[in-house]
Formats: structure tokens, C-alpha cells, sequence
């Protein structure tokens, strides 16, 4: 299948839900692996009528691991600006901040609007994800046309 800048544009909207609705949907351990570290990663597939986008976490890394990585620094978002102060929490790397922040539920609101902030601010990493599996999908596809064409070898 040959992708055209218009199928393109259809895999990258699909990345961006699929990312949208994974940060809206995650774990407080999800969203606290990707906090940490990052690890996001994308199950691309497509065909000529529809385009399905899966998010993991884990795996090998790609151009999308980072996305919604803080180190574990506090992001000031909306939902810190409009609920006041979460107080003091405790200091960086941990157990105590990890326990904290599963078990605030403020915490893990920023989290979210942060990644799905990053989604939208970032789409230089999205169509880089597209690009590159677009890129293993013609290889593959040439490579199977090569072994088509290619004359067997009989006894």
C-alpha cells in the first residue's frame, strides 16, 4: 500500500487520540512509569479503509518514549491553578514520593493534562513516529514485491 500525505494525516489524528485517550484512561502507576521515565510506544495498523493505533508501555524505545516524562518534577497545570496548593510534597526520587503521588488524585490530574499537553505541543514527535512506520511499512512492502519477482530456483 503506497501511504499519501492524506493517509499520513489520518495515522497521525489516530496516534493522537490513541495517545489522548491512553493519558485520560492510564493507571496512577501508568501515569507514574511514564512520569518517571517515559516509555510510551505505538501499535500502528492500516489498510486502505481503516487505521487502528495502540499505546504501550514498555518496550522498545522510539521517538515517543519521552513524551510525558518530568523526571518526577511537578508540572504546573490547569488543574493546579485552579485547586490552590497541593502542599509540600515529599522531596524527588523517593518511595515517599511515588506513594504519594498514587494516592493524590491531584497529582495524577496534572499528570494527565500535562501529557495530553505535551500530545498536542509535540506533534514533531508524532509525525516523526508516523514517518518512521511509514517508512518500515514501504521497506516491508518492497521487500516482499522483491521475493515475488525473484526467480525460484528449481533442482
Amino acid at each position: 500500500m503506497k501511504y499519501s500525505r492524506m493517509s499520513k494525516e489520518i495515522i497521525l489524528e489516530g496516534l493522537t487520540r490513541a495517545l489522548e485517550s491512553w493519558a485520560r484512561n492510564a493507571s496512577a502507576t501508568q501515569l507514574w512509569s511514564v512520569h518517571q521515565s517515559g516509555g510510551l510506544g505505538a501499535l500502528i495498523e492500516a489498510d486502505e479503509e481503516v487505521v487502528q493505533v495502540r499505546i504501550v508501555l514498555g518496550g522498545a524505545r522510539d521517538v515517543l518514549s519521552d513524551l510525558g516524562r518530568t523526571d518526577g518534577r511537578l508540572p504546573v497545570t490547569e488543574a493546579f491553578l485552579g485547586a490552590g496548593a497541593w502542599g509540600a510534597p515529599p522531596a524527588q526520587g523517593g518511595l515517599a514520593r511515588e506513594q504519594w503521588f498514587l494516592s493524590s488524585e491531584l497529582a495524577q490530574v496534572h499528570a494527565r493534562q500535562y501529557l495530553v499537553a505535551e500530545v498536542g505541543e509535540r506533534r514533531d514527535l508524532l509525525e516523526r513516529c508516523v514517518d518512521a512506520w511509514i517508512a518500515r511499512q514501504e521497506t516491508a512492502s518492497w521487500s516482499r514485491r522483491a521475493k515475488e519477482k525473484a526467480p525460484s530456483r528449481g533442482p
